[in-house]
């Protein structure tokens, strides 16, 4: 019997190194596993960040090319506009009907003319409204020196009334006192 207890210890000790085994493997395995999936995860993520790279890469190089075509297409739109502006301008001056050598004197003759007529009108205006302004002119300033002479007149007339009025104040009193001495000298001649 001791032999098949070791048989059985050695099983066991067997089955227990299997079963430890058996659990470092699936440990292992579960330590690849999670390693596995954190590299996945951090591949993944290098591949979601490199797509985003990719995608701004593009979106730039799609919107440098889209402003590209925009310019180019504006400048070719310039171009073009300004190409079938002068076209257009051409097309318009063929449609004019250019006066023949007749035509051209005898409207130049009538644009002369009335040019000599509006500048005389003119002309004939300014004379007018200028002599009636220095006429105006005229008549305010006899306005203002008559004013002036009646306001002097007036002046040396109270002067002239007061120095009047003062000299025949004078002449009486001279005349009473002539009077006065008349009588006196009467009176001592009759006394």
């Amino acid at each position: 019997m001791p032999k098949n207890n070791k048989k059985k210890q050695n099983k066991s000790k067997n089955t227990k190194k299997v079963t430890n085994a058996s659990e470092e493997l699936k440990q292992n395995e579960t330590e690849k596993a999670v390693e596995n999936e954190e590299v996945k995860t951090a591949e993944a993520n290098v591949d979601t960040a490199n797509k985003a790279a990719d995608t701004t890469n593009k979106a730039d190089k799609k919107s440098k090319k889209d402003n590209k075509n925009k310019n180019n297409k504006q400048a070719k739109k310039d171009k073009s506009a300004k190409k079938s502006w002068f076209k257009d301008f051409k097309a318009e001056l063929k449609k004019v009907v250019w006066p023949k050598g007749k035509e051209l004197f005898s409207n130049t003759a009538v644009v002369i003319v009335m040019v000599l007529v509006v500048s005389l009108i003119i002309f004939l205006l300014d004379l007018a409204f200028d002599f009636m302004y220095k006429f105006e002119v005229d008549q305010v300033r006899k306005v203002q020196n008559s004013i002036s002479v009646n306001e002097t007149v007036d002046e040396t007339n109270t002067t002239d009334t007061n120095t009047t009025s003062e000299e025949t104040n004078a002449t009486t009193e001279n005349e009473t006192a002539s009077e006065d001495g008349a009588n006196t000298s009467e009176n001592s001649v009759s006394e």
